[in-house]
Order: structure tokens, then sequence, then C-alpha cells
């Protein structure tokens, strides 16, 4: 199983030393829709933040800011650590083990700040600007919560829990840690987790869990 390094968010958007010219103008655009939302984010805003010049920044996304936004969302959810834990045989041999993965690996990619800062934007804006959501679940959140509903249906496949219904399964385990990891932030607790809380977070979910869906 893979580790988890607590700044992937950081590292697939906002590191000040990025390497080439697109991650530059990822870093801009992601700070700029943070900043001042959608809306008030211009093409030319953001080239000015990434030292770009505007036709630059046009060659490379015509479409104009809703392509970037897109491009910025899916650089995002690249980050997420257990995309491919349905096909993890370590994680398959032991579920308890499975999902800590899971669990620490949702805490440490909702830990930046930046991260909850973009889905903050993103719930604010959505009313208005639908096709935000549809492309940030598209290109991310469905994948990411699939992942884990596969996850958790190959184990009952296998016969390690029983469980007739794995995508509410999967809602009911990521909610457990979503709700003390990411929600009440986005709500405005400043408050951040230790590490020590995060580890009960999750420790308490994998058993809540087992507990109910174990044979």
């Amino acid at each position: 199983m893979s580790n988890v390094s607590p700044s992937l968010f950081d590292e697939a958007l906002s590191s000040e030393r990025s390497t080439s010219k697109q991650d530059a103008i990822l870093a801009a655009a992601s700070r700029a829709f943070i900043q001042y939302g959608f809306e008030g984010t211009s093409m030319d805003l953001i080239a000015k933040a990434a030292g770009v010049a505007r036709q630059t920044l046009y060659n490379r996304f015509p479409d104009g800011k809703e392509a970037l936004f897109g491009a910025v969302a899916e650089r995002m959810w690249r980050a997420f650590p257990v995309m491919d834990i349905a096909n993890d045989e370590a994680a398959l041999a032991d579920p308890e083990a499975g999902l800590r993965t899971i669990g620490r690996g949702v805490a440490a990619f909702w830990a930046p700040p930046l991260a909850v800062a973009f889905l903050r934007m993103v719930i604010a804006d959505g009313p208005r600007f639908p096709e935000l959501t549809r492309r940030f679940f598209e290109v991310g959140k469905t994948p990411a919560v699939s992942a884990v509903r596969n996850y958790i249906a190959e184990l009952s496949r296998r016969g390690k829990l029983s469980i007739e219904d794995p995508e509410l399964a999967s809602q009911q385990f990521l909610g457990m840690i979503d709700e003390t990891v990411l929600w009440v932030r986005i709500m405005g607790d400043p408050r951040e987790l230790s590490a020590a809380k995060t580890d009960k977070v999750v420790d308490q979910a994998v058993a809540i869990f087992l507990q109910f869906y174990r044979l």
C-alpha cells in the first residue's frame, strides 16, 4: 500500500517551485479562483499572476477560464491517493489496513487549507455556474468515490465483508471521515486537526465500519 503525503494538494497545485509554464499557470489560476471566485477571475489576471503573456494563456486554453478551471480540478484530483485501491492485493487481503489507507489518504488529501478553500469556492459559485460543479465531479469526485465503492464491492465479492449496497457503504465510510476532517472546516472552523486526532477519526471509522459489515 502506498504511503500518503500530507501535502498532496499543495504539491499538485501550488508549489512555488513550479518546474514548467503549465504548472505556473495552474498554480496562479488556483490561487485566483480561490481569492476572487470564478466570476471575479479573468484570464488577464491569471496571465499576470503566472508571469505569461495573455496570448500564451489563450494558446494553451482557447476556451478561456472554464477550461482553466477544468484543468485545475483535474490536476487537483490527480493527487487523490487511492484511485487504484480496488486493484491493490495487499489492501484486498486485509480490509482493516485497506480501509485505514483510504481513510488516511482522504484526510491527507483534504488537509491543506488550499484544498478546503478550493472546494468552498466550488460550492459557493456552483449555483451561478453549475458547469463548475459538474466538471469538479466529473474529473475527480465521482471517480474517487467510485474507487472506494469498487474496493468495498470487491471485499464483499471475496467474502471479506457482507455488503449488499457497496455504494451506500462507501458513502457511509467516507462520511464518517469527511464530517470531521473536511466539512467543519468548509463551514469556517479555523482549527486544524492534529495528526493524533486525525488518526483517531480514521481508526474509529474503520472500527465502526468493520463492526457493522464484517461477516
